[in-house]
């Protein structure tokens, strides 16, 4: 059976009774109604029926749902022992090198992380995180010259 909250109305107050329990009624301005409302279902934590009956004599009526609980906090991740100091890991980087490049063209670098362009002797160099990569044991990068189409394939170990 659900829970029974009437609110009978007078004037700019409701009085509230819970499964007709007259002797822990209580007198609520209109306008903290509501919040009563979410605590004391929220106490239930089953749904309520909630009737109003207002002066003229119209009731209205709804089942009112309990609010959803929280979700328990997520488990903070184990800090790196670098992180637990407050320092930032050190990047690990790698430069690969290719030629036949157009001076000055733009360059893919692929996994593509990013870009780069080739340097005034059609040289390019790119510098990549091996923490960006997802298994940098078997990666391959490429360079690839935007205008030149030069295309050099070079592993990242």
């Amino acid at each position: 059976m659900l829970p029974l909250v009437v609110l009978e109305a007078h004037a700019d107050h409701l009085v509230m009774t819970v499964n007709g329990d007259k002797a822990t009624a209580e007198t609520i301005a209109r306008s903290e109604v509501g919040a009563r409302l979410a605590e004391l279902i929220g106490e239930f934590d089953v749904p309520a029926r909630v009737e109003v009956h207002e002066q003229d004599g119209t009731v209205r009526a709804d089942i009112l749902q309990p609010p959803p609980k929280p979700e328990p906090p997520a488990e903070p991740e184990e800090e790196q022992p670098e992180q637990a100091r407050g320092r930032r890991r050190r990047p690990e980087l790698v430069e690969l090198e290719a030629t036949g490049f157009v001076p000055g063209e733009e360059v893919a670098v692929a996994v593509i992380l990013r870009h780069g362009s080739a340097g005034p002797g059609g040289r390019a160099r790119a510098l990549i995180d091996r923490a960006e990569i997802p298994d940098p044991d078997t990666a391959e990068v490429v360079l690839l010259g935007r205008i030149s189409g030069t295309a050099a394939v070079r592993p990242l170990t």
